[in-house]
């Protein structure tokens, strides 16, 4: 993939989002959403966009807003599936 052939780079990116325990695959899925969203230049930390018409702008910000709030998803359903995944092994055990 493009940006993210570091590991370290897609680690440190899922551990800001409160990720830093997903499964393989849901670094992955991360790593070719993340190479899509820099080939794009609509990362957060993107600086190369030169934009000249505001309304282009206010798009690209709403598009990032979007993609945090995903984010935000995703952290929220891993942490969903842990509870489900520990409330199984609590139940299987008694």
């Amino acid at each position: 993939m493009s940006l993210f052939n570091n590991n370290r780079q897609i680690h440190k990116i899922l551990e800001e989002r409160g990720l830093s325990h997903c499964s393989k695959n849901v670094a992955y899925q991360a790593e070719a959403i993340l190479s899509e969203l820099d080939r794009k230049n609509l990362l957060r930390e993107s600086k190369r966009l030169n934009l000249e018409d505001r309304a282009d702008e206010e798009i690209i910000a709403y598009l990032r807003a979007l993609v945090e709030q995903n984010w935000i998803l995703v952290q929220q359903n891993n942490e969903i599936l842990n509870h489900l995944k520990q409330t199984t092994a609590n139940e299987s055990a008694s």
